[in-house]
């Protein structure tokens, strides 16, 4: 799992310190999970995937994609292509 949850912070410009706060963990158990000195427990694995919109599966490394992550990177292209388009049929 540090692999994984360790790209995931590193890829998104994430700093540990936001996510514990946010998670309300203590930084240093935060980093103990990160670094596999302690195992997460169900909860707290359910609680980090739904913060980084990824699944649980993804986030134990069973599934390879991250879907939800990457539906939402597709949305935001797709809206910022409707205005882009929308902007340039009112200058025509």
């Amino acid at each position: 799992m540090k692999t994984r949850l360790s790209e995931i912070i590193t890829q998104r410009g994430l700093e540990r310190r936001k996510i514990a706060k946010d998670l309300h963990i203590e930084r240093r158990t935060f980093d103990n999970y990160v670094n596999e000195v302690t195992l997460m427990n169900s909860d707290i694995i359910a609680r980090l995937a739904k913060y980084l919109h990824v699944s649980t599966d993804y986030l134990l490394g069973v599934d390879q994609l991250d879907d939800a992550f990457l539906n939402e990177k597709i949305d935001n292209i797709c809206n910022e292509l409707k205005e882009i388009i929308f902007h340039i049929n009112i200058k025509e």
